[in-house]
């Protein structure tokens, strides 16, 4: 299972999320209030991640990050970094908290293209 265990000064209550592949996320409950932001310029997006997360998605791991635990979150015009903390035994239907830690604008389906120039400038030469 792709989940760790943290502990607090009373019991295991909240499982931080970490893997090293991609997790697929069931729907789970969250309330607009458990969601906290890196950046007060991310909040007007997070109706968007809500969306995502209470419908069941996948979740990336954010290889820069190099630390397990932010996942990338593919929304319908934005890609948001994350940490998810699962309430224990919920079955990752239950999220208690997700941090923002990025907001991008969306690059899914986007193809860029780059022309090769190098014969042409070997004749011209």
């Amino acid at each position: 299972m792709p989940i760790v265990k943290k502990r607090n000064l009373q019991t295991e209550t909240r499982l931080l999320l970490e893997a090293d592949e991609p997790v697929e996320l069931p729907p789970a409950e969250i309330e607009d209030r458990d969601v906290l932001v890196q950046f007060d310029q991310f909040k007007p997006f997070i109706s968007e991640l809500l969306e995502e997360l209470r419908a069941g998605t996948t979740a990336e791991p954010v290889a820069v990050m190099n630390d397990g635990s932010t996942f990338a979150i593919h929304g319908e015009t934005r890609t948001f970094w994350v940490k998810l903390w699962h309430a224990a035994g919920s079955e990752m239907t239950k999220i208690d908290r997700a941090q923002i830690i990025s907001c991008l604008p969306s690059t899914q389906g986007v193809q860029v293209v780059v022309e090769d120039y190098s014969d042409e400038q070997l004749e011209e030469d």
